[in-house]
């Protein structure tokens, strides 16, 4: 019986072989680029953290404090003039990193102890994954709680920003146990 391919595989396979090899040197330099580009990225955009992040209008805002005047008492800590105390997450987040570098915070305590809200400081995480974050009101999760329970209460990471979410959830941990109120 005659068969083509017994005659002609000869003459094809030293071009299969080259253009597997082709192929698996390709994958191989899109994975290492790619991989490359992100460690780049996210070490170009991570700010550096030595010092508390400062708080604007726009934070005080964001705490759900409306337009209320703070003052800072320290490094990292302001109160307002109706006995609203704000505690940034420096220094005990700066080590905590989402997807693009750490993820800072403010948490704001009334004066009976309960948290009033919890605000992003400025950062370098994807705006794309940051708005995932807002929307599905994340950092409404620890609203009423004493900064006890805020360290210790389980939150679910919002799906399609997972590395922000677990950053900010372990920053609010790790700052509400140092608020002493």
């Amino acid at each position: 019986m005659f068969n083509v391919f017994t005659i002609f595989a000869p003459l094809f396979t030293p071009y299969i072989y080259i253009m597997k090899t082709t192929a698996i040197i390709f994958a191989l330099l899109l994975a290492t680029a790619t991989v490359y580009a992100q460690g780049s990225r996210a070490k170009s955009q991570a700010p550096v953290v030595n010092k508390a992040p400062a708080l604007s209008a726009k934070n005080v805002t964001d705490l759900g404090l409306g337009s209320q005047k703070f003052t800072q008492k320290s490094d990292n800590v302001w109160t307002t003039a109706k006995g609203v105390t704000i505690y940034s997450s420096h220094p005990y987040g700066d080590n905590i990193k989402g997807y693009s570098g750490p993820t800072p915070l403010f948490i704001a305590v009334d004066k009976g102890g309960k948290i009033v809200g919890v605000a992003p400081a400025a950062n370098a995480e994807t705006p794309e994954f940051w708005k995932r974050l807002t929307d599905a009101k994340f950092f409404k999760a620890w609203k009423g709680l004493t900064p006890a329970q805020a360290a210790t209460k389980k939150v679910d990471a919002v799906t399609g920003a997972t590395f922000s979410s677990k950053a900010v959830i372990q920053t609010v941990q790790a700052t509400a146990k140092n608020i002493k109120k």
